[in-house]
């Protein structure tokens, strides 16, 4: 028995009233075509429930309508967060994504890119190191983890240096005075970039320690006794992952939030507001970083010779109970 035949390009054409080349200019917003017959187009699409074949589409114009998105992992809460908000933006543009995650390893990273290469018309990419052995040469765009290194290609970041000075201003106005840094991994520039901020703005502050250690829940032995430091009044931690585990170390330790020790994270991952005491933390704005992620890409796509852009998006300090009111320390 042969199978049904879907709906076809004329089909479409013919109960919107319009040439198969105008459903051809709507389908791959190839053309300006006219508001009005647009949304005839449009209507008949979705009536016929047509769906054209992307393999096809590929022949036909060399275009995939696919991003690809590379993350270092997606361990992470901050990570899927940002996933989702790109994906919702390249929906918006009719663009469908793949998604991949090396591991931070560059061997798999790699091939991350090479297979992305394939399958999509450009890149957002969020590095895992600084020092990739391979790195694209179509369209791309580098997202959260901007560095010199990858200053040929357009990035959106938000503004983590200012995030860390925000940091340095709450201790300040909470009366906390001695301070130790959890300053996640040196070859994150998202890291580098908060410690460097928070640093240039603790005049008046007295950095008890400053460690750095990766991105994860479990922190190293060695955490016990700088937590344990009878001086510390305060800690930043450069992600809310980080800040969570120094939670519940310090639990451990017997020592009260906000209390004896006043706790600030970074990213503000949903898990934040669910923690005990729930997490101050500075809010890096996720939407907006996948939309502008997605644009960024598609006007590289659209115009592959235009100047590089770097995009750097404000951040937010959401105060919770992990620290004290300001000007007030118990």
């Amino acid at each position: 028995m042969s199978r049904p035949r879907g709906p076809t390009l004329r089909d479409v054409a013919v109960r919107a009233g319009v040439s198969t080349a105008t459903v051809s200019f709507v389908l791959n917003d190839s053309k300006p075509v006219a508001p009005e017959t647009r949304a005839r187009v449009e209507a008949a699409l979705a009536a016929l429930d047509y769906r054209m074949s992307s393999s096809a589409r590929a022949l036909r114009t060399g275009r995939h309508q696919a991003i690809g998105l590379l993350l270092p992992d997606l361990a992470n809460p901050f990570f899927p967060a940002l996933a989702q908000a790109v994906t919702d933006a390249a929906w918006a543009h009719r663009h469908a994504l793949i998604l991949a995650s090396s591991g931070s390893d560059t061997a798999t990273e790699a091939e991350a890119l090479a297979a992305l290469a394939e399958r999509a018309d450009g890149i957002i990419w969020i590095p895992g190191t600084e020092s990739p052995v391979h790195r694209p040469t179509g369209p791309a765009v580098i997202l959260d983890r901007p560095s010199p290194a990858f200053a040929s290609y357009d990035s959106i970041a938000a503004d983590h240096h200012e995030g860390g000075a925000l940091v340095a201003a709450a201790f300040h106005a909470q009366g906390r005075r001695r301070i130790g840094l959890l300053a996640g991994p040196a070859t994150s520039p998202s890291a580098a970039g908060r410690a460097e901020g928070f640093l240039a703005n603790a005049s008046g502050l007295e950095i008890i320690w400053h460690h750095e250690v990766p991105f994860a829940l479990t922190l190293p032995e060695s955490a016990c006794a700088w937590l344990a430091d009878p001086r510390l009044d305060g800690i930043f931690a450069a992600s809310d992952v980080v800040a969570i585990g120094t939670l519940r170390r310090l639990r451990a330790l017997g020592r009260a939030v906000p209390d004896d020790v006043a706790v600030i994270g970074f990213d503000d991952i949903p898990w934040a507001a669910l923690t005990e005491p729930p997490l101050t933390t500075i809010r890096q704005p996720v939407d907006a970083l996948g939309r502008s992620a997605v644009e960024t890409l598609l006007a590289r796509i659209a115009a592959p010779t235009t100047p590089v852009v770097h995009h750097r998006l404000a951040v937010t300090l959401i105060e919770r109970a992990s620290t004290s009111a300001p000007g007030h320390v118990a």
